[in-house]
């Protein structure tokens, strides 16, 4: 996307959801990007045959 067209709204929405409504244009520009990139990454991954409990637990116990 080129630095002179604006910033779509559903960008805007979607930082303002996550408690980010304060950024500037060129932050905003950044978020946007990495949404992007964040999108096509998840796109690739193969989720039909996980469950909810092949989510890896954070719990860390000493042995």
């Amino acid at each position: 996307m080129a630095e002179d067209q604006p910033i779509p709204d559903d960008i805007r929405a979607q930082a303002k959801a996550l408690g980010l409504d304060r950024l500037t244009e060129p932050q905003l520009r950044q978020f946007m990007k990495a949404a992007q990139v964040a999108q096509s990454r998840r796109s690739v991954l193969d989720t039909r045959s996980l469950v909810a409990a092949d989510e890896p637990a954070h719990v860390y116990r000493l042995a």
